[in-house]
Order: C-alpha cells, then structure tokens, then sequence
C-alpha cells in the first residue's frame, strides 16, 4: 500500500511536465489527424513459391512453441554483441547491433502478411524520422479533449464478441536478423480507432506505422499493438514504434488511451473493461482494426499474427489484453507473443493474464530496468519471474531507466521522461531495440531461446549488449549456508561512516552452537598494517531460502523478517556474492579473492544495479593482497 501510494504521489506531482513533453513526436506520429484520406493501389500479389513456403511456416508456427532452457549448475560465460554479430554474419560484413543484415526471405509469411500499397495521408505521409514539432500546451490540450471524448460513433460492444471472464540454450546467444531487412521505410498515417468498450464505444486517435518496401508496397509479417504507459500518450513511443516497424516488418498501432476514467469507469488504461474490450478486437473480422488502418491510409487486410507490446503501465495493459484473448475459446491462435517494456500492472493483473497465457503457452518477455518508483520498484518483474520461473522470460538493463524505450521520440519527450524517471545511460535504448527486435522476429517464426536467434540466456547470465549490459531475469538465490560460510573479500561497497578509510576488509563467518551464524569483520585503516578494526556479531536467517538474514553486532541473534543482510545475487560454486538490503541503500561486492579483474569489477557494478542497489559503490582497497594481483 505504502509503495503504490508512492508511486501515484509522483504520478501527479511528474503529469503537467509528462503532457508538455508529449507533443514533440517523431514524424506525423505528433499530430491527431482524426482521419487518414486517399486512394490505395490494389494489394500486390506474392509469388506462387513463396506462398507455399509461407504456409508452410504459419502451419509451423501453430505448433511449435520455445522449450525451457535446460538448468546448468555453473554460470556460462558473458555474452558479448559484437562476437555475437560477427558469428552470425560469417557470409557478410560487420556491422553494428542496430544495422542489422538482411535476412532470409522465408520469414516473410504469405498466409500471415497482406500486400498493399500506402494511399497518402491527408496529414502528410512522412518517413519515420522527421520530426514534426507541434506546440506543447496544444499537444496537452488535444491529449486532454482525446480523453474526454471522440467526434465519431463507434459502434455498440454489443456487436462485437463476447469474451470469457479470466479466469540447455548456448551461452553464446545469437542476435536476430531482422525480418525487415528488405523494409526501406517506415510511413505514419492517423486515424481514429473504436475500442468496443462502455454502453457508445471509446473512440480515440491512433497512430500507424507501415513498413514499406522499396516499390512503395507493405507486405508486412504481423501487427504489433503498441500501448504508451500511465500519464503519456502515442507520441511517447514514437521512435520505439517506427523502429518495431522498420526492424520487424510489422505494421504498428500506437493508441491514444486515456490514463483516467473520465468517459467512462472502465475506459482507461487499467480498466479491465478496455482491456477485455481490446482483446475483442483481435477476434473475427477485426472490423475495428481494419477500418482504423484503412482511414489511416492502408488497403488491404491485415496480418492475422500480431504481438502486444506496451511501456510502463501500457506493458501491464499489454498482458492483460494477452490472457483475455487466450481465455477465449474462438480467438484463431494468431498471437504470437507479449512484450513489455518496464512494464508494470497493479492487482496481481499480470499473474492472473499468465494463466490463461500458459495453455496454449504464449511467451512474455520483458525488457526490465532496475527496481525504482516507475516500475513499482520491480513488482511486475518479480511476479513474471515468479510464475515462469524455469523459463526465459526477459532480462534487466544495467543502470535502466523506466524511460530506456522512449528515448528518439523527441528532445522535448527525452528530456522530460529523463527528469521525472532517471536519465538513460549511453546504449541503453540502443540494447532495447536489439532485444526487443530479436525476440519479436523469432515470436512470428514459432522460435525461442532454444532455436531463436534472438539474444536470450540463463537465468541470472551477465549479457554485454555494445556499450550497455544486462542480466538475464531469475529468481533470488537460494542460498546454501554451509556453502557461504568461510572468509570473503570486499573488494567494493557502499561506505558507511565507520568504513571510510578502511583497507584490507573481510568478513569471516563461521557456525555458533546454538546454530546461528558468527560474523567477524575487520580491517585496517588508511594503509596496510594501520590501526586494525575488528568487530564480531551474530546472524539468523529470516525464511527458507536462507537468501536473507538478520545480522546483529549488539544483543542476540534474530529471525524477523525481512532482515538486512540480503544476498540478492550469487555465483553457483560461491566464489562471489553481493549483498544488500531491503532499501537498496547498502552494497558490498564479496569475493573469494582479495582483488578482482576491472572487467569483473565492473560486472559486479552491473549486476548490483541490476538487483537494486541504489548507493554509490567505490572499490575497496587490498593492499595485503600485494602488488603482483590484479586490482580494482
């Protein structure tokens, strides 16, 4: 309670800057045309070759789901993007992570992709990277009057379907080639979008983004529904949209949702009404769709695959639309995947949207930043991890920000997203696209972390990603106790006021008597040899997995929860450990050895921020260790 009271406390006091920042978007995606005009050319024909092999695939895809990566005691090795690049193009040059090589025309399904030409768009028809600048307050005013209502009459829910109520991968994963490697541009068009939800329908202003190829024609593999997150609006997501389109070939819709229900109770981003709603229009005809894209200045129907995918509270929209359309039975199989980005949901939406998504099994991945406020500091994440916890199901940034996928939409949206959240370190949105692309081609082919080309890993595996790194989703360890006791290292911390200065720290632990655990830390201060500090205290474990404990310098050793002394991530043959505590404030790196390589000093730090340790760690010096060891 107290936690989701903080988080809408910042939600009101970041609002007036978030809508001043959404009307600078990229391209014509900025601007609420209501409706696309022109004429379209008829859809272009595929060969007779290539429809077969197309068939072939989407009859594949119907049943062939990603396996579990098999468990592994040790730890496998780093990932590194550009090894990871230079293997698959062994036919090619060496490219970069976001200049992807062209990739083999068969993943272009000819029963899932529907040819058509782009009619010109009453608001300018533009490639994907020009911005356009509109005002801001306009931009607010307009996201304002989107919210309240809609100029045209949608149609009745009644006339849409009824849904039922919810009820050993390689350690040198490969990146994907991109299945739209053969797209030359991506154009926007506008229109509005009915959503059957509320006794008139909620009609809003959408956004659209077609994979064009080279004679000017879409012949795109899926459709990806884009949803911009809590307090935002489509142009949030702009530049996360065109490059999905671009790197995919998938045609993307990015709708305006309003983050408040003001036209109706259940017409707002977490309103499980919309949510069900939006579900309903994957079933069928897909009226509502095809209509929208048609305005929007697109002939032809749509693909049948199509993948969710949302930022923030639009991830956790995402995932709930997912379990209402598995949950029913007349949905055709044509989703693919869920994707999320930080994505986040209240209420325990996302676990009860995993069981309806586990049979058939429907992958989610998640491309997490670290715990902070904007996520609900991880809860969402955790609740993935928790049920699949055998499987693949994403992995977090080092050093994230909740606004990682935003950044390109604009310099109005990057810096405003940037100051309300944390501002994106170099690379980071860069590694966002890498794996987001990645998984979302392998989702159309049926493939996954055991014969996708994506980047995916173990559990807890250290990923390096160009001038980003990440850490593959896991659960906590489970610590064996008798495993970690014996002397550790601390080659970096937080420092505290009685650690200034201190060289040569380690910690001992050794069994008590009474069966709690005896803790010794010293050190010396300021050089080797100096006045030594020693002080010694007691520890208890707070729950079975012995990942947390209570340590005590002063008094009797206790087992309440939730502990200070947490061991958020740890090698399997323990040779090195971070701890911190509940508040992410503490932070020590242990090792074995008194002095670690840079590079792995700098893992560490990765993988700290990675679990949530918000202080600033500084090495520690080991003077001791002499001068032929490698230092920090």
């Amino acid at each position: 309670m107290l936690r989701r009271s903080a988080y809408w406390l910042g939600a009101a006091c970041a609002g007036a800057c978030i809508a001043l920042g959404g009307g600078y978007g990229v391209a014509a995606a900025a601007t609420d045309s209501s409706h696309g005009a022109g004429s379209a050319s008829q859809p272009a024909a595929h060969g007779s070759a290539g429809a077969a092999e197309g068939t072939d695939a989407s009859a594949n895809r119907a049943t062939k789901r990603a396996t579990d990566p098999p468990s592994s005691k040790h730890r496998e090795p780093r990932v590194k993007l550009n090894e990871v690049l230079s293997r698959h193009r062994r036919s090619g040059p060496s490219t970069s992570a976001t200049d992807r090589a062209p990739t083999d025309p068969r993943r272009h399904s000819a029963a899932a992709a529907r040819a058509g030409k782009m009619a010109s768009v009453q608001s300018s028809t533009a490639s994907a990277t020009n911005p356009r600048t509109p005002g801001p307050v306009a931009a607010a005013v307009s996201d304002v009057l989107s919210a309240l209502g809609g100029s045209a009459r949608p149609k009745s829910a009644a006339d849409f379907p009824p849904l039922t109520q919810l009820a050993d991968t390689t350690a040198q994963a490969t990146a994907a080639p991109t299945a739209g490697s053969s797209v030359t541009g991506v154009k926007t068009g506008h229109a509005t979008l009915t959503i059957p939800v509320g006794s008139n329908g909620y009609t809003t202003r959408a956004d659209w983004y077609f994979p064009t190829q080279a004679s000017g024609s879409v012949s795109a593999t899926g459709v990806i529904w884009l949803q911009h997150g809590f307090l935002n609006r489509k142009s949030f997501v702009s530049a996360l949209a065109a490059t999905l389109a671009q790197q995919t070939n998938s045609i993307v819709v990015a709708p305006n949702v309003s983050s408040f229900p003001l036209r109706c109770a259940g017409c707002w981003l977490n309103g499980a009404p919309t949510q069900q709603a939006v579900a309903t229009m994957f079933l069928g005809d897909r009226l509502a769709l095809n209509t929208s894209a048609t305005a929007a200045g697109y002939l032809g129907e749509l693909p049948q695959d199509f993948v969710l995918s949302g930022q923030s509270a639009g991830g956790g929209f995402a995932t709930a639309v997912g379990g209402y359309y598995a949950a029913d039975p007349t949905n055709s199989g044509s989703l693919r995947g869920v994707v999320m980005f930080d994505g986040f949901a209240f209420g325990g939406v996302v676990p009860n949207a995993l069981q309806s998504l586990n049979d058939p099994h429907i992958p989610v991945y998640q491309v997490a930043a670290p715990p902070q406020l904007w996520n609900m500091f991880g809860a969402t994440t955790n609740e993935l991890v928790a049920a699949r916890p055998d499987e693949f199901v994403g992995a977090t940034l080092a050093g994230g920000s909740h606004a990682d996928a935003l950044l390109g939409s604009g310099p109005l949206i990057d810096l405003f997203v940037q100051l309300v959240t944390k501002f994106s370190p170099p690379g980071n949105t860069a590694a966002v696209y890498t794996l987001a692309t990645g998984w979302i081609n392998d989702l159309y082919q049926g493939l996954g972390p055991t014969d996708g080309t994506g980047i995916y890993g173990y559990p807890d595996q250290f990923i390096v990603l160009g001038d980003a790194s990440a850490v593959v989703l896991g659960p906590p360890p489970v610590v064996d106790l008798t495993k970690y006791l014996d002397t550790w290292y601390e080659v970096g911390s937080v420092k505290q006021f009685f650690s200034i200065g201190l060289v040569n720290t380690k910690a001992v632990y050794t069994l008590n008597p009474d069966g709690s655990i005896r803790v010794e830390n010293s050190g010396n201060y300021f050089f080797n040899n100096g006045p030594e500090s020693t002080i010694v205290g007691s520890a208890l474990p707070v729950d079975d997995t012995d990942n947390k404990l209570n340590v005590t310098f002063f008094g009797p050793a206790s087992a309440k929860p939730p502990g200070n002394y947490w061991i958020v991530d740890l090698d399997p043959d323990y040779q090195w450990a971070i701890v911190s505590d509940r508040t992410g404030r503490t932070g020590f790196l242990l090792s074995r050895t008194p002095t670690v390589s840079d590079d792995f000093y700098a893992e560490l730090l990765d993988r700290a921020s990675v679990k949530g340790v918000k202080g600033r760690i500084t090495p520690t010096r080991q003077p001791a260790a002499g001068p032929t060891t490698v230092s920090v």
